[in-house]
């Protein structure tokens, strides 16, 4: 589950900076550290849409997809054949959240939200990293290349696609 709460919090900070903004797409690494100085490397890419559709596809070190949309958050793992769908109670309009992303230096911005500060870092006029405290007290990073902003996704994207012998577990 502690991928659930990392998929929704990072969510929020992805479209910091720019209310013209409507998509993105890019490839993203994400280290978790425990307050042992233990950490372990997520690779894969993600796609987001305005107002509050995501997919988040981490390749390695295992496959596994999180779909967020208004009304819920899927996560399918196909290396434990099953899907844990959660039903969200409020839609949360992430690109307004974003919106207010104070300024703290040239290349620097903050947000805060759910009473979690997120720290994002710029390179030209693209997101390049964030960084937050999850629930845990764990240090994620999250760094992103290959960005690209406002090129179509199709709706469809955010939509899992759960195969007939999995495991579904609602909660």
């Amino acid at each position: 589950m502690r991928i659930l709460f990392i998929a929704l919090f990072v969510l929020s900070p992805l479209f910091a900076i720019s209310e013209n903004t409507d998509t993105m797409k890019a490839d993203f690494v994400q280290t978790i550290t425990d307050d042992k100085n233990s950490t372990i490397t997520y690779k894969g890419n993600m796609f987001a849409k305005r107002p509050n559709m995501a997919l988040w596809h981490y390749k390695e070190p295992i496959e596994k997809s999180v779909y967020i949309t208004a009304e819920s958050v899927t996560i399918v793992e196909p290396e434990l054949e099953q899907a844990i769908i959660k039903r969200l109670g409020n839609s949360i309009d992430i690109l307004a959240i974003l919106a207010s992303a104070k300024r703290d230096t040239k290349n620097s911005y903050s947000v805060f939200y759910d009473n979690k500060k997120y720290d994002v870092i710029m390179q030209d006029k693209m997101i390049k990293a964030i960084s937050y405290t999850d629930a845990f007290d764990n240090i994620v990073k999250i760094v992103f290349t290959a960005q690209q902003i406002n090129k179509n996704i199709d709706d469809s994207r955010f939509s899992a696609d759960i195969p007939a012998d999995f495991d579904i577990i609602k909660d």
